[in-house]
């Protein structure tokens, strides 16, 4: 039935029986409750990362290393580390703001920011561990 159409198969399923459509949907209904569930997931890996990259980065700067972020380390030097915890702030506000704007993106904000960040916390953890 259908031939080399295999939507229309699935379409006279639908209109016949009502289980092609369905079970459609129903597929569709999953993959959005699992894309729901890694983008919660992801932004509380983003909130766990920053704060942890702040902390690990205070730790750091108190042992006497250094920003490796020029801009930031300009900011922590004149504006003290608040500097660094405002910036942090701003940038998911701002990513929060896009996300509520373009809903579809926002699995990819999330990872954009979750993952950056968990490196960083990686590196700064190691570097502390050298110490």
């Amino acid at each position: 039935m259908g031939g080399g159409w295999p939507c229309v198969g699935t379409m006279l399923g639908s209109l016949l029986t009502g289980t092609g459509l369905a079970s459609d949907l129903d597929d569709e209904t999953a993959v959005v409750g699992d894309l729901d569930r890694v983008e919660r997931l992801l932004w509380v890996l983003v909130l766990a990362s920053v704060a942890l990259d702040v902390y690990t980065t205070y730790l750091g700067l108190s042992a006497g290393l250094s920003e490796g972020n020029p801009v930031m380390r300009w900011a922590i030097h004149d504006m003290g580390f608040v500097a660094l915890a405002v910036a942090k702030l701003l940038v998911v506000c701002g990513a929060v703001a896009f996300r509520a704007r373009r809903p579809k993106y926002g699995t990819t904000i999330a990872l954009g920011l979750a993952l950056p960040w968990t490196v960083t916390v990686a590196v700064n953890t190691v570097a502390l561990a050298t110490l």
